[in-house]
């Protein structure tokens, strides 16, 4: 009995070593078929995208599982072929791990929000900038322009403004500091070997090596401020220094972009300071400004954003004809006397400017914001004082801002300063 017994356990254990021995086998075959792609997989990192793309950085999302996924066109892979784009390319490697770069000479204005507080506040979508670099990191990765003072090739209108966008994933939705980094480096990396492929002349662009969120850091005048450089650079703006700006506490905020090529400042009263506990501001007192500065292609692009709103100077017929009246001394009083409507949210006094900055032309532009309170459907009237109350503070801005130690224009070396004109955006 004893024997037989035996002669049973035997035979499990037989067929369970054999069941045991297929399934390891059927598991290692079936993780073969998807593996052995790494070493490949780095080479072709290595060699995508006209070798535009930096391995170090980029390295950490090669997957073996896979071969990569590799599309790519543009001028600089086939030389004499019609394209907008000097690189379009994207590598992917499976499980949300990819880069896409795209680089375009620019012809027209920078695709992006070019305005005072689209720069200052752009909105969630865009997270990050990177002091040094003129761009910006958001939902739809990073973008960056470059000079290329020699021009670039491939276009028929010469143009000497590279354009640069990168997105970097890694499988993790949204974006955090280290995929923003490295979509950074990547675009100033794309930007650099189309640089030096195109002989553009000037240094290239250093890989920045940190990132700053763009979300709120503000703080009072007098009471140490904002931190970090980019409010350093708007620290000017205070009643203090800007005689008919509303007494009390200010938040100032800058654009932390730290470029070369433009520079943004906000100011507003500051409600919630503890200096301003128990006031309220009266109507067309000053609550808040703006200052701003675009060089080269970004003040054109700049420029034309605010002139599709009719908001630079001399813009349409109706304004100078109206400038004209206000100035006849046949003008009635009662005449002269402007109306702010409700539906307006940021009426503002603002004042254009033009230089030379780096050897650049380029566009300021500085505003006033007064505080008032329409009700719904109703206008408030603008008489001539107060108009010319407005004007004034907007002119000593300026001044201020282009003077200001610690400030855009003057680390810039602008000269030669044309003011433009003044524009009333309440119409």
């Amino acid at each position: 009995m004893g024997g037989l017994t035996d002669r049973v356990w035997l035979r499990y254990a037989i067929l369970f070593v054999l069941i045991t021995a297929l399934v390891t086998g059927a598991v290692i075959t079936i993780g073969g078929k998807g593996g052995g792609h790494l070493a490949a997989n780095r080479d072709q990192l290595r060699r995508a995208c006209d070798g535009a793309l930096p391995y170090g950085d980029l390295e950490r999302l090669v997957r073996d599982a896979r071969p990569g996924e590799l599309r790519q066109h543009g001028t600089m892979l086939a030389p004499g072929r019609e394209s907008r784009s000097l690189l379009d390319c994207s590598l992917s490697w499976g499980g949300g791990n990819a880069v896409t770069v795209h680089a375009e000479a620019l012809v027209s204005d920078v695709p992006q929000g070019m305005e005072t507080r689209q720069i200052v506040n752009p909105g969630p979508g865009d997270t990050f900038t990177a002091p040094g670099t003129t761009g910006r990191y958001g939902a739809r990765g990073a973008w960056l322009v470059a000079d290329c003072l020699g021009g670039l090739d491939g276009r028929v209108r010469p143009t000497t403004d590279l354009y640069v966008t990168a997105k970097v994933t890694d499988g993790r939705a949204g974006a955090d500091r280290t995929t923003a980094l490295t979509g950074f480096r990547t675009a100033v990396h794309v930007a650099n070997a189309i640089t030096r492929a195109q002989r553009c002349g000037g240094p290239p662009l250093d890989p920045p090596s940190q990132v700053v969120a763009t979300a709120r850091t503000a703080g009072e005048q007098g009471g140490g401020g904002a931190t970090g450089a980019a409010s350093r650079r708007c620290d000017w703006i205070s009643p203090s220094s800007v005689p008919g700006l509303r007494a009390g506490a200010w938040t100032t905020r800058g654009d932390a972009q730290d470029s070369t090529s433009m520079s943004a400042c906000t100011g507003d009263w500051d409600p919630n300071a503890r200096r301003n506990e128990g006031v309220t501001p009266q109507d067309w007192q000053i609550t808040g400004v703006e200052a701003a500065s675009w060089a080269g292609i970004l003040g054109r692009s700049a420029y034309d954003s605010y002139e599709r709103e009719g908001h630079v100077p001399g813009w349409g017929a109706d304004e100078e004809d109206r400038l004209a009246k206000a100035g006849s001394p046949d003008t009635d009083a009662s005449d002269a006397v402007d109306r702010v409507p409700s539906y307006l949210t940021h009426p503002q006094l603002a004042l254009w400017a033009r230089s030379v900055c780096g050897g650049r032309v380029t566009y300021h532009r500085v505003s006033v914001l007064p505080r008032l309170h329409i009700p719904d459907g109703e206008t408030v009237p603008l008489g001539p004082g107060q108009r010319a109350a407005l004007a004034e503070t907007a002119h000593t801005l300026l001044a201020r801002y282009l003077g200001a130690e610690g400030g855009w224009p003057k680390a810039a070396g602008c000269r030669d300063t044309k003011v433009l004109g003044e524009v009333e955006e309440w119409h």
